[in-house]
C-alpha cells in the first residue's frame, strides 16, 4: 500500500471514487469521522466505493472497495481528491491528516488541472497552503513539479492567489516559494502585472516586490501582455505617492529604473500611459527621475510623443509639465508631420487650443505645417470646428 500511495493519482479507466461517507466527512470538516474511516475499523458500504470510468460510468468487475488509508486514493466525480476537497474548504486539520496518510496527493490534479495548492490559493486558506508546502518540503511529492504546476488556465498557485486577492496566501508563497513570482500565465500575465492591474494592488505589489531576508531582490517578473510591464498598468491605476513608495524606490533587478523607458508592442512607455489616463501626479513623479529627458523623447509606433498624447486627450496641465522637460517640443512631430497643436485641433480639444493660443511661448506652433502643408487652422476648417477656427484666427 505504501507503494500505491507514493504514486501521483492519474486519470484512468478504473479509478476509484471517494465513498459518500468520506465525501461527507471531508466537506463537513469532521476530523474525528475521517480518522475513524481511515482506521479501517469502520466498514465501508459496498456502494460507497465503486470503480468508475473517466466519464463516470461503473466498470464491470471492479475490485472490492478499499478501506483505511487506501480509500484516500479515490476521487470525486470531477477529479478532486480528498486533499483537493479539504484544501478548497479550508479544513487545515483534515488536510494534515490526509497529508500524513497519503502525502503523494499534494501533486495530484483535478479535471481543471488544479493541485490542492491551487485550491487553497483560490479560496485564501493560508493554513492549508502552509501544510501542503510542508508536505512538499518533506519529500512527499516532487516539490518542484507540484509547486510549479499550472492549471488549464496556465496559472500557478501564486497567480491564483493574486487573482482572487488573498494577500495572506501571496505572502506565504513569496516566503516559501518566491520563484513562482517569476512565472507568467499562458496569456503573458505575471503575478506582479496582475496585482498592479487590480484595485487591491497596494499591499499585493508590496509583498511581491519584497526582498528576501538576506536582501536578495524579489524575482518577480514585471511582464504583461503586448509587451507591457507592470509599471505600464500601474501608471494608469495608482497615485503618484503610491508609485513612489512601492515601485520607484524598490529598484528591483534586473530591470530597475529602465522600466520607465521600456516600451510595449505599440511603442508606448509608462509615461504615455500616465498621460493617456490624465494622471498628472504620476507624470510629475516619472519626470522627476533621471530618465525624464529620454522619456519625453520616446515616440510610439505612430510617431506620437507624450506631448502629442497630452494634446489629444485634452490635458493642458500635463502639456506644461512635459514642455518643462522638453524644450524642443516644437520640433517633435508625428508620422504625419503634425505638432501638438495639430493633434489638439484634429481631436477637437478646444481647451488645449485655447491654452496654447493664450500663451506666447507656444506661438511657434501656430503656423507650422504638416507633411501635407496643413497648418492647425487648415485642419480646424477641414474638420468643421468653428470655435477652434475662431480661437486660431484671433492669433
Amino acid at each position: 500500500m505504501a507503494e500505491a500511495l507514493a504514486s501521483p493519482l492519474e486519470f484512468g479507466p478504473e479509478q476509484m471514487i471517494l465513498s459518500a461517507e468520506l465525501l461527507q466527512a471531508l466537506t463537513a470538516g469532521d476530523a474525528a469521522c475521517l480518522q475513524e474511516l481511515l482506521s479501517g475499523e469502520h466498514r465501508l458500504l459496498a456502494d460507497g466505493h465503486v470503480a468508475i470510468t473517466v466519464n463516470g460510468g461503473a466498470s464491470p468487475g471492479a475490485a472490492p472497495p478499499l478501506v483505511g488509508a487506501s480509500s484516500l486514493l479515490g476521487v470525486a466525480r470531477n477529479g478532486n481528491t480528498a486533499l483537493h476537497l479539504a484544501a478548497s474548504r479550508g479544513h487545515a486539520e483534515l488536510a494534515a491528516v490526509v497529508c500524513e496518510k497519503a502525502p503523494s496527493l499534494v501533486a495530484t490534479r483535478n479535471r481543471s488541472l488544479d493541485t490542492p495548492l491551487h485550491c487553497a490559493a483560490k479560496a485564501g486558506h493560508r493554513k492549508v497552503a502552509a501544510r501542503l508546502l510542508s508536505t512538499m518540503r518533506a519529500g512527499g511529492a516532487d516539490e518542484a513539479a507540484a509547486l510549479l504546476a499550472r492549471n488549464r488556465l496556465g496559472a500557478t498557485a501564486l497567480y491564483e492567489a493574486v487573482r482572487h486577492g488573498y494577500v495572506g496566501v501571496v505572502d506565504l508563497l513569496m516566503t516559501e516559494a518566491p520563484e513562482l513570482a517569476s512565472l507568467a500565465s499562458d496569456d503573458g500575465f505575471s503575478p506582479l502585472y496582475l496585482a498592479a492591474s487590480t484595485d487591491r494592488s497596494v499591499k499585493m505589489v508590496r509583498v511581491l516586490l519584497r526582498r528576501s531576508h538576506d536582501g536578495t531582490p524579489s524575482p518577480a517578473s514585471v511582464n504583461g501582455p503586448e509587451g507591457r510591464s507592470a509599471l505600464h498598468v500601474a501608471a494608469t491605476r495608482s497615485k503618484g505617492t503610491t508609485l513612489k513608495s512601492k515601485w520607484l524606490k524598490m529598484n528591483w533587478k534586473p530591470e530597475g529604473p529602465t522600466l520607465l523607458t521600456k516600451v510595449d508592442s505599440s511603442g508606448r512607455t509608462p509615461l504615455q500611459f500616465a498621460v493617456t489616463y490624465g494622471k498628472l501626479d504620476v507624470v510629475q513623479l516619472f519626470l522627476d527621475e533621471g530618465t525624464s529627458m529620454e522619456q519625453v523623447h520616446i515616440s510610439d509606433n505612430r510617431g506620437l510623443y507624450p506631448v502629442h498624447t497630452a494634446a489629444m486627450v485634452g490635458r493642458a496641465g500635463i502639456i506644461d509639465e512635459l514642455v518643462q522637460k522638453c524644450p524642443d517640443y516644437y520640433e517633435l512631430v508625428d508620422d504625419k508631420g503634425r505638432n501638438l497643436l495639430h493633434c489638439a485641433v484634429e481631436h477637437h480639444q478646444e481647451t488645449v487650443v485655447r491654452h496654447i493660443c493664450q500663451n506666447d511661448a507656444f506661438a511657434v506652433l501656430l503656423n507650422a505645417t504638416d507633411y501635407e502643408g496643413n497648418t492647425p487652422l487648415h485642419l480646424a476648417v477641414k474638420h468643421g470646428f468653428p470655435r477652434i477656427v475662431s480661437l486660431l484666427r484671433r492669433r
